[in-house]
């Protein structure tokens, strides 16, 4: 026992000697000047983005015009854009090149005073000119709203119960693979609700459209309950 208590007051006067002489010295931080020379050789020499030295280029939107959302109605709506190959656009853009060719033509070649070679020279600007006014695509918007009680279709109505279970599809107008439309029995009516022709050859919007509407279909007329009338006096 003594030899603890001996032992004890030894460290106790240890502990005491080194408070004496421990003082907290607070660390410093010393800058490297070399280190700095290389900090800003990395600043200059570092691609930085700036809106003037490097502006960021905006990407265009995938959806090239598609939009799909919810109305205040709970219903669907969607909007997309397809390209017009109507008839009467194509009757239009004949007689556009009939009558600029012809009128052109005699007004350079027979009302001038210009050389034949001058004639040349000046109808085949007005024949480029013609062709990308001809070929020019025109797009069209559509708007297609599914909701419980039926679809609209830019515009117009159409009856959930007169479609009934012939639910409208998307389908090729002849062989083409570039020119669709919607369609469907509408009573005992076949009919065309809406074009959906691709834009261009890299266009699948049709593909989107026909599955965002059979998915529109399916949670607004899939589960609607079959109501048939009692018959009379029952």
């Amino acid at each position: 026992m003594r030899a603890f208590a001996v032992i004890g007051a030894r460290l106790r006067r240890y502990s005491a000697s080194m408070k004496e002489h421990l003082h907290f010295v607070p660390p410093g931080l010393e800058f490297d000047p070399q280190l700095a020379n290389e900090l800003a050789r990395l600043e200059v020499t570092s691609p930085t983005v700036n809106g003037e030295a490097n502006p960021i280029i905006e990407r265009r939107s995938p959806f090239n015009g598609y939009v799909r959302m919810l109305t205040p109605g709970g219903g669907i709506l969607i909007y997309y854009k397809d390209q017009d190959c109507s008839l009467f656009l194509t009757i239009l853009r004949a007689f556009t090149w009939i009558v600029a060719t012809g009128m052109g033509g005699w007004l350079i070649f027979f009302v001038s005073s210009l050389s034949a070679l001058q004639c040349l020279l000046a109808f085949a600007p007005l024949m480029l000119f013609k062709f990308l006014v001809v070929s020019r695509k025109i797009d069209v918007s559509h708007s297609v709203e599914i909701h419980p009680d039926g679809m609209i279709v830019d515009g117009r109505y159409f009856s959930a119960d007169v479609i009934g279970d012939h639910w409208p599809q998307l389908q090729m107008k002849g062989d083409d693979i570039n020119r669709l439309v919607l369609c469907g029995i509408y009573g005992t009516r076949w009919i065309e609700y809406a074009t959906a022709n691709r834009l261009d050859s890299n266009d699948r919007g049709p593909e989107v459209l026909a599955e965002d509407l059979e998915l529109a279909m399916d949670q607004m007329w899939g589960r609607r309950e079959a109501i048939f009338a009692a018959p009379p006096g029952r």
